[in-house]
């Protein structure tokens, strides 16, 4: 399995997980034109895409989403409170935390999130060998969620969404802004990313990317160096997502 990031924080956001042949992909965050950009980058056309994974309704993650369903004529896989927030997209499947299935060559776990959405969840993806998870747009990590879905990963993506004290600091943003960013439906800030490492790390663990990161709010210096504090100061491991080139194919 391999996987990369088309494009991560608050102005879009999709994902691309390949194995064997099939290749999903993770949220459609961007219009059209610019999402076929962010995939000839990748190598990757249009139709060779068999499913979208969606996490939830806000435009950073669906913004192109209707139109690509159209011209791409494939399953969209989201639970029903993210269906009707979007008036029941074409292709749209239902699912549910907690309810496996399977695309082509990879099993799909979503797992669902504390976030200001209408139903909203995350993924791990397995291949077999090999488990991804993509942990964005929450406002906890809950132990649950660490000792049950969390485990035993070969690669994580964690949001690094803000630096509490650039948030506190930021003028332009008003209080029940912070309130709401900051909140347990938020999103998660750098130390709380680097709390969840330190409770899955292992020494399978091959990449942990740092993603969604606010550009008012924080900076890849801090997110990284949060990130290596939590892993003793190594920083081999760690890959930051950025808005605009997102990130290389990562390879497990």
């Amino acid at each position: 399995m391999q996987f990369c990031s088309l494009g991560s924080g608050s102005r879009g956001n999709a994902w691309l997980i390949e194995h064997r042949g099939t290749t999903l992909l993770l949220d459609c965050g961007f219009t059209l034109p610019d999402l076929r950009r962010r995939l000839a980058r990748r190598a990757t056309a249009e139709g060779e895409i068999d499913a979208v994974l969606v996490t939830h309704e806000h435009k950073d993650h669906v913004s192109g989403l209707r139109r690509f369903l159209e011209a791409a004529n494939i399953p969209a896989y989201m639970t029903r409170g993210t269906a009707l927030a979007l008036d029941k997209p074409r292709g749209w499947r239902r699912i549910e935390g907690g309810g496996e299935f399977v695309v082509g060559e990879m099993q799909v776990l979503p797992f669902d999130v504390s976030h200001d959405a209408a139903e909203p969840v995350q993924f791990v993806i397995d291949d077999g060998a090999r488990r991804a998870g993509f942990a964005t747009d929450l406002g906890i990590a809950p132990a649950h969620l660490i000792d049950e879905v969390l485990r035993d990963l070969s690669a994580i993506v964690v949001e690094c969404n803000y630096d509490a004290r650039m948030l506190a600091a930021n003028r332009n943003y008003p209080r029940r802004v912070k309130e709401r960013i900051s909140g347990d439906y938020g999103h998660l800030d750098n130390a709380a990313a680097a709390e969840l490492i330190a409770a899955v790390h292992h020494e399978g663990l091959r990449h942990i990317v740092a993603a969604h990161l606010s550009e008012q709010n924080n900076t890849a210096a801090a997110a990284m160096s949060a990130l290596q504090k939590a892993l003793g100061g190594a920083s081999k491991k760690i890959t930051i997502a950025t808005q605009q080139d997102g990130t290389d194919w990562l390879v497990l």
